[in-house]
């Protein structure tokens, strides 16, 4: 493994591990996103975990892209946040697209920083 792959988290794509994170995880809310933070992905030296959900709420597809990229790129700013074996499924209201990308990014540091123990 490179050191550019140590550093980042495993991506959540199966629907199944995105209800395995909402039903174990604690549920956080932002201004803008939902989180679930849960510890439990198994040995501490694996790399986080991520999930990001968007809506349909979004009225156009080019949103919901556009929100999921903008949610990738803060989830990679934070990323020395995120526990190693932490998971971590981040859901986008509709309407955050019109934020700020930096505000975006300090709701993001918020949620994954929180204290769930």
């Amino acid at each position: 493994m490179t050191a550019n792959q140590v550093d980042c988290p495993q991506w959540v794509t199966k629907s199944s591990q995105i209800r395995s994170a909402r039903k174990e995880g604690i549920f956080l809310r932002g201004e803008h996103l939902f989180a679930w933070v849960s510890e439990e992905s198994g040995v501490e030296k694996d790399p986080p975990v991520v999930g990001i959900v968007i809506r349909r709420g979004f009225k156009r597809a080019v949103d919901r892209n556009l929100m999921r990229r903008r949610l990738r790129g803060c989830i990679m700013e934070v990323r020395d946040l995120l526990k190693p074996g932490g998971v971590y499924l981040i859901e986008c209201k509709p309407g955050a697209e019109t934020i700020d990308y930096q505000k975006l990014v300090k709701e993001v540091r918020s949620l994954v920083s929180r204290d769930i123990t």
